[in-house]
């Protein structure tokens, strides 16, 4: 980069004017060699660049996600889906961003001005004060507009996560938004939330508008100054030709670094804003801690609540003080209203969130004794909405156990009555159940989760309206099923349908929080009114027993 206008100045004061041609194609190929030499340099620290950009971007996305993974579902409860895919799909290369602009471009940028200041210094120290001058006012300028610019960044990324979170509920709820016809009013709530992106961003241009041609022109004044005074001292025969050529190919190199880290400046501002929002997430202090605590080993299955307290957030009780009691081996059933808690007691006993007061107990310990991996490993939890991954029926059924057999699976699949829906599948085992396994109808994936906990074989079984989503025929089966898998474990049951528990060894009934009673399913319709109420609506519609039948003084 340096050579040519070394170059330069020897054609225009040597070469040309004493007319020695022997001396142009050694000139030339000086040049020649110099721009090859910086080529191949270019080549290789791009090369270099692209690998470590790649790198970091793998390692930081790694690291946000097994953040996120880790992270407890109170984190989650407080932010949307949409913000947290922003984060990951846009931050962290824009964060990268940050790192690379500033050490590649930077440094470099920096390293071509000094080391052109020093050779202007060398050659003309005068005419290097005078093009030095705007300098001080490009600085300023920089600092200034990095100042206004980032509170515009931050709110840009923001606004970016909100319309992302808009998108992410139209995909999510299409289903919904088309059943109530309401794409023109989702259309609107969208449009809202893009209008407030495109204003922040509308302000963020605005002043990169300014920005930009103001420091070309203060850059600009640099030049104009070297061409009059240089042309001056030509005159004056203080400046030789070839040295004022040579000194406007240095300007050339000293102002186009500038030039650039005038561009990086802008995507630093941006990028930070958008780096902090990725260490925000990877400072966050509420990581779970998976593997403090002892191992649980063989699990007898004895759970115990006492008194448990417990709110997903201020003002916001759903458990108040619940006591209750699971022998090992025992099937206990939980009833109750929608609101009431019931949910919420199965999220406790795997530790999701813990208790604000009271404890639960497993085998006569509290939980918090045993590690979350360990405790989380002895249960199988069965979910009412049947979540299945964009994978394979495999895929799926392996996260119950990750080196299960084709035969153990099969197996499973029987167990849980989806043996032959999978075997007409395309690819059976194989077959890709789509996003949220919507590929599939409810009652199937419903029955794929079940096989999933029947795959996992844990001394524990958690079933959150386990057979809500399948019919009458596959509930019988799946019934038959649960009897044989209930066998030498403990299983706790959410259930509406109460013709599904009226054979457990316990039933709670539960209202806004609290337990009721308790008992089996003929003691309590004789001692508690409310269940009568439930039994009595569970069972009206076919008349399928007479024990459903309420006693009469129930209330009505």
């Amino acid at each position: 980069m340096f050579v040519f206008p070394g170059v330069m100045q020897w054609f225009i004061d040597d070469i040309i004017p004493n007319g020695k041609a022997d001396l142009v194609w050694q000139a030339a190929g000086l040049a020649l060699s110099a721009y090859a030499a910086r080529e191949f340099l270019f080549y290789l620290r791009t090369r270099v660049n692209s690998i470590f950009e790649q790198r970091m971007i793998y390692d930081l996305r790694a690291r946000l996600h097994r953040k996120i993974a880790r992270l407890g579902l109170a984190w989650f409860d407080q932010r949307s889906s949409g913000d947290v895919l922003t984060r990951m799909a846009e931050d962290v290369p824009a964060t990268q961003r940050v790192v690379l602009e500033g050490i590649e471009q930077g440094v470099t940028a920096i390293l071509q001005i000094a080391i052109t200041t020093v050779v202007m210094f060398l050659t003309n120290v005068p005419l290097t004060w005078l093009i030095l001058l705007p300098t001080p006012l490009l600085a300023a300028g920089g600092w200034i507009y990095s100042r206004l610019l980032a509170p515009r960044a931050k709110r840009s990324r923001e606004a970016s996560a909100e319309m992302n979170a808009m998108l992410f509920d139209t995909i999510a709820g299409i289903r919904q938004i088309k059943s109530y016809t309401y794409e023109d009013g989702q259309q609107d709530r969208f449009d809202a939330t893009s209008r407030g992106f495109r204003a922040v961003q509308q302000r963020m241009m605005a002043a990169a508008a300014v920005y930009g041609p103001l420091m070309s022109f203060l850059g600009s004044t640099g030049l104009v100054i070297l061409l009059a005074v240089g042309a001056a001292w030509c005159v004056e025969g203080r400046l030789t030709l070839g040295e004022l050529m040579k000194f406007i190919l240095l300007t050339g190199f000293l102002y186009e670094p500038i030039t650039r880290l005038h561009g990086v400046n802008q995507n630093l501002v941006t990028g930070m804003a958008s780096a902090r929002r990725v260490f925000e997430v990877l400072d966050e202090a509420g990581e779970e801690d998976l593997e403090s605590g002892e191992v649980i080993g063989e699990v007898q299955g004895e759970i115990r609540f006492e008194r448990v307290v417990f709110g997903y957030g201020p003002g916001r009780t759903i458990l108040n003080g619940v006591s209750l009691e699971v022998m090992p081996q025992q099937t206990v059933a939980i009833v109750g209203a929608t609101g009431s808690g019931k949910s919420t007691i199965f999220q406790l006993l795997n530790r999701f969130y813990d208790p604000d007061e009271g404890r639960i107990l497993l085998d006569g310990r509290p939980l918090t004794d045993y590690s979350k991996i360990s405790l989380r490993d002895a249960i199988a939890y069965v979910t009412q909405d049947a979540f299945l991954f964009a994978t394979t029926v495999r895929g799926n059924l392996l996260l119950g156990k990750h080196d299960a057999t084709d035969d153990e699976i099969w197996a499973a699949l029987r167990l849980a009555c989806a043996d032959e829906f999978v075997q007409r599948l395309e690819g059976r085992l194989d077959h890709e159940v789509g996003e949220r396994g919507m590929r599939l109808s409810g009652g199937e994936r419903q029955r794929l989760a079940m096989a999933r906990a029947f795959l996992k074989d844990a001394p524990i079984l958690l079933l959150d309206e386990a057979t809500s989503a399948v019919d009458t025929k596959s509930e019988h089966l799946i019934q038959s099923a649960l009897e044989e898998l209930r066998k030498n474990r403990t299983c706790l049951v959410i259930a509406h349908r109460l013709s599904t528990i009226v054979e457990a060894d316990k039933i709670y009934v539960m209202r806004a929080g609290e337990v009721l009673a308790s008992g089996t399913h003929d003691e309590l319709l004789e001692i508690s009114p409310y269940y009568a109420e439930l039994s009595a609506a569970a069972f009206s519609s076919n008349g399928k027993s007479k024990r459903a039948t309420p006693p009469a003084n129930s209330p009505r």
